[in-house]
This record gives structure tokens, C-alpha cells and sequence, in this order.
């Protein structure tokens, strides 16, 4: 390039800077993938996980042994499946059933911390439920009696939940909401209140799950 000085000045353009371009780019992305890879830990010091095993501590309250698998797509998105058995057996009642529930979480809040980590989620559900009972009760003739029954349940609504991940690999799941349910079959001289899985219309959900990374 020519100056007023007549001082002719060169500019050496660098022969490797498409290389440098790439280098740069190559490593831009791959920050990017290990950031969104990290979301998926239960802390910043444990590995990489996707999936949660976990069992209901608050369906043992109801006489059910659940148990649930939760898997991410992404750090926002995940989704889980229940499955647990119903059983009770006693001088007056007896009944066995399974219940299920499938849930499509979305993830609104994720914190990961060295030591924990927080997310607050909402996922709709699906689920069904299906029962046999006998019941032990006094019929119109002043006789104790066992009556059976058998009846199935199909219920939609939507969850809020707060999930923490502790020591590595344990987590804690929280959750709230309701929907409505309708059960098919019931004999009517059976109970249905509002928490009896029997019951129809709008019902309540609270839960806590205990589960582990893997």
C-alpha cells in the first residue's frame, strides 16, 4: 500500500487463519455440547447421568409399592413411567390392583451446584388403575358377607414438582397437583372417597419419591 510518504507498507495476512477459524468454531461447539451435556448431572462433581430410578415413599401410605423411571431428552425435557401394585389383606377387606402413570416433564428451572442441584418442573399424565376387592359387610338379612368387586379407573391431569439432587447420585422428588379421574365398575356399596382410587371426578395428587442416578 502506497502512503503520501511514498513509504510502500506490506500486510502479511496470516497463511493459517482458516485453520485458526476452525479451531475456533471446533472449539465453540464443543464448550457448547459439554455445557449442555453437563445439564444432566446431579451435581457438577458427579458423571454425566440420563435416567433416574426411583421408588414412592408416599404410595407405601396407600398400601402401593411403585416404583418409576424417569429418562431426559434434554436438560429441559424428560419422561416417566410408574407402574406398582396395590395389596391389602385383612379380617374385614381384601384387595390387590395396579396402578400406572406416565408423565412428559418439562423442566422450567435447573440449578446444578458442586454439592446439589434444583429443578422445578410441570408434566401432564396419564394414568390407569385397575382393582379387585372383597369387602366383609353386613347384608340386609343382619349376616356378615363377602362381597367382590372389580372395577378400572383412567385419570388425566398435571403435576408441579421440585426434584433435588444430592451426594452424587441421590435424588428427592417432591411433587403436587391433581386432575380428574373416572373409574368404570364400582359397586356402589363400596367407599369412594376422594382418595380412594375408586372414586370419580376431580382428585388430588401429592407425592414424594426417593430415586438414584444412573
Amino acid at each position: 500500500m502506497q502512503c503520501k510518504y511514498g513509504t510502500t507498507v506490506v500486510y502479511t495476512i496470516p497463511q493459517n487463519q482458516p485453520v485458526m477459524k476452525r479451531t475456533i468454531i471446533f472449539t465453540v461447539l464443543l464448550l457448547s455440547a459439554t455445557f449442555i451435556y453437563a445439564q444432566y448431572q446431579p451435581t457438577t462433581k458427579s458423571e454425566s447421568y440420563r435416567s433416574i430410578f426411583k421408588v414412592s415413599a408416599a404410595m407405601f401410605t396407600r398400601n402401593t409399592f411403585q416404583l418409576g423411571f424417569e429418562h431426559f431428552f434434554s436438560p429441559t425435557s424428560s419422561f416417566q413411567l410408574n407402574a406398582g401394585m396395590r395389596f391389602k389383606e385383612s379380617e374385614y377387606e381384601q384387595y390387590w390392583g395396579v396402578v400406572s402413570d406416565a408423565q412428559l416433564r418439562f423442566h422450567v428451572y435447573t440449578l446444578i451446584q458442586p454439592q446439589n442441584s434444583h429443578r422445578l418442573y410441570f408434566a401432564p399424565y396419564a394414568a390407569f388403575i385397575y382393582e379387585e376387592r372383597e369387602s366383609n359387610i353386613w347384608n340386609v338379612n343382619g349376616f356378615q358377607e363377602w362381597v367382590k368387586d372389580d372395577y378400572n379407573a383412567m385419570g388425566t391431569g398435571i403435576l408441579f414438582g421440585w426434584s433435588y439432587s444430592f451426594a452424587n447420585r441421590i435424588n428427592l422428588d417432591i411433587y403436587t397437583g391433581g386432575g380428574i379421574r373416572k373409574a368404570f365398575g364400582v359397586d356402589q356399596d363400596f367407599d369412594d372417597t376422594i382418595w380412594n382410587y375408586s372414586y370419580s371426578g376431580i382428585a388430588p395428587r401429592l407425592g414424594i419419591d426417593v430415586g438414584f442416578w444412573f
